[in-house]
């Protein structure tokens, strides 16, 4: 029985002495190209013991508003696409996020100079009110046609109209 607790008390002694278990530590994030094209591929890595086959997540804020999450699994690199819609300077920034966070953050800056300019609003072309449609003018009243001429009476006509 004293044997039993002994070995008890030396593995709670063991135990207590070993550091606890942490999660992989972030420890770099680049991006290239960088420069004149608006996709950018961001790379993450995160450091790991020799023993270390733990999961840890980590969420890419891109520093236009957009982001995602990723899931190491027993991977030390992850790398993501990004293509940003305007020009401009940008932090690319990681964090331990999700059910299972890495340590840490990193961050990165960003230089976008190729990225297609927004086309520009044509100006609204001004909405003529319709005019109101004229009335139609009252058809005028057609002339009665004037009594046709007779042709001239030929002798025969003549001579009978005399008598």
């Amino acid at each position: 029985m004293m044997r039993t607790g002994l070995a008890v008390l030396a593995a709670l002694a063991v135990l207590a002495a070993v550091p606890a278990l942490a999660a992989p530590k972030i420890e770099s994030v680049a991006a290239k190209p960088s420069g004149n094209t608006p996709d950018v591929e961001i790379s993450v890595s995160i450091g790991r013991t020799k023993f270390d086959t733990g999961n840890c997540d980590a969420r890419v804020d891109f520093g236009d508003g957009q982001g995602r999450n990723l899931e190491f699994g027993v991977a030390r690199t992850r790398t993501v696409r990004h293509t940003y819609k305007k020009n401009g300077s940008y932090t690319v920034s990681v964090r331990g996020a999700g059910a299972t966070p890495c340590e840490g953050t990193q961050q990165t800056p960003v230089r976008i100079a190729g990225a297609p300019e927004p086309k520009k609003a044509e100006p609204a072309k001004k909405v003529e009110a319709k005019k109101k449609a004229e009335p139609k003018k009252k058809a005028e009243p057609k002339k009665k046609a004037e009594p046709k001429k007779k042709a001239p009476a030929r002798k025969d006509e003549k001579k009978a109209e005399q008598k």
